[in-house]
């Protein structure tokens, strides 16, 4: 098994050495299931690393339902982070919530800390835009699928790309995740098994 640095290290594709130096300016938290770690109309001013369990970032519509933005746990880069990005940069108040699913444990990194990290030397200021692009990847990729796919093609993308999605998080989640009721979920996941099964 990898130990937290191991893990960390792969996520982000950087030495271990450099891990440790992020490590030492993080502290940890342990959250209880649906406790918050950010509310909307709060400024951000960490960035999360979530070291067991899940969270989810979600907001409310105008229409005041719960649609489930993103999903959050230990693996790649683009699950093990969490923050608003917009309100970290900006200082402004999010739009987002951010909650555990589950008991979790977290690594949490004052964005001053992160900013004076960055300006130490040419290392950390290439890996301040590598993140910076990632971030970008992610949000253009979120997008893009809400955009371009079905919700059928959607829920095959996730189902491909993260299985651990569907053990972690309740179809409800998934479902507003996809931009689809529970109800056409379970239609498209009926739908799916009997053309599987043909």
């Amino acid at each position: 098994m990898l130990t937290l640095q191991a893990q960390l290290a792969q996520a982000f594709g950087i030495d271990g050495s450099y891990i440790e130096e992020m490590l030492a300016l993080t502290f940890s938290k342990k959250v209880r299931r649906g406790e918050f770690l950010l509310r909307e109309g709060e400024v951000c001013t960490h960035v999360g690393l979530v070291i067991e369990g899940a969270l989810r970032t979600f907001y409310i519509n105008e229409n005041g339902e719960d649609i489930s933005f993103l999903f959050h746990f230990n693996g790649r880069l683009e699950h093990l982070a969490f923050l608003d990005y917009e309100s970290v940069l900006l200082g402004t108040p999010t739009k987002l919530n951010i909650q555990a699913t589950e008991d979790s444990l977290v690594y949490l990194i004052h964005k001053n800390d992160l900013a004076a990290l960055y300006q130490k030397n040419a290392f950390w200021q290439k890996f301040e835009k590598h993140i910076a692009d990632r971030v970008y990847l992610s949000a253009k990729r979120r997008v893009e699928d809400l955009l371009y796919f079905s919700p059928e093609k959607r829920y095959l993308n996730l189902l491909t790309d993260h299985p651990i999605v569907f053990q972690k998080f309740s179809q409800k989640f998934i479902a507003s995740y996809l931009g689809v009721t529970p109800q056409s979920l379970s239609r498209i996941r009926k739908r799916l098994t009997i053309n599987y099964l043909r």
